[in-house]
């Protein structure tokens, strides 16, 4: 058995602290299952459980002490700035040139998607922060106001769907009304529609909160 910890895991020693994640949590599912199997077979993968945890942890304090710390924060100071400003180009662009990725570059990425209104993205942006740094508050928090508003704006399109009759015409009477969907993935963005750019009241305040929040102050302060 290799003593290494990202040959343990499969991954290549430069990994990120997200791709170590993913590797380690892939890895565990898969001995998890066999853990009950009889004789030999649930044994080994008792003790792989065990070799997995210890890998994880290794790897990930040595990510952390190659990594540029210092000039991480800095740039996180400029992604803040860029967001602020709304530049949301030039704001993905440092984080897509930082080398470290804990729990605070997929906070900020999930900020940016946030701003695009791409919330499943961001939703698993904080997932992943959540993962990596599962004591902060202040990330736990932001993923269950993620969650929360993503439940809204689903039972918010059912009751717009539910004005629908059988053959697809809506009640109104708006027969020629098409509903387009705002949640729009990283990968695939749609042309910009006038929708794009309406938002309740309670959305704008939330997106305004999070946008203080980055920058050091809190519009809401019960959030």
């Amino acid at each position: 058995m290799p003593s290494d910890p990202f040959v343990i895991l499969g991954i290549e020693k430069g990994a990120s602290q997200s791709e170590i994640l993913d590797a380690y949590k892939k890895k565990r599912e898969y001995y998890a299952a066999h853990v009950f199997d009889e004789g030999e077979a649930g044994s080994e993968a008792a003790r792989m459980l065990e070799v997995l945890d210890t890998a994880y942890q290794s790897a990930m304090e040595y990510s952390h002490e190659t990594s540029k710390v210092g000039d991480s924060s800095a740039k996180f100071e400029d992604v803040k700035n860029a967001i602020s400003e709304k530049d949301f180009a030039k704001a993905q662009s440092l984080l897509d040139d930082m080398y470290y990725r804990g729990g605070e570059w997929h906070y900020y990425q999930a900020i940016i998607f946030y701003e695009k209104n791409w919330l499943n993205d961001s939703k698993k942006q904080l997932e992943m922060a959540v993962d990596l740094e599962p004591e902060n508050e202040k990330y736990k928090k932001a993923l269950e106001n993620m969650k929360k508003k993503i439940d809204g704006t689903n039972a918010f399109n059912g009751q717009q769907n539910a004005g629908a009759d059988p053959n697809g015409q809506q009640q109104n009477g708006n027969a020629n009304n098409n509903y387009y969907a705002t949640q729009r993935t990283y990968q695939q963005q749609q042309q910009p529609s006038a929708m794009d750019g309406c938002c309740t009241a309670c959305q704008c305040a939330i997106c305004a909160d999070c946008c203080c929040e980055c920058l050091g102050g809190d519009l809401i302060r019960c959030c």
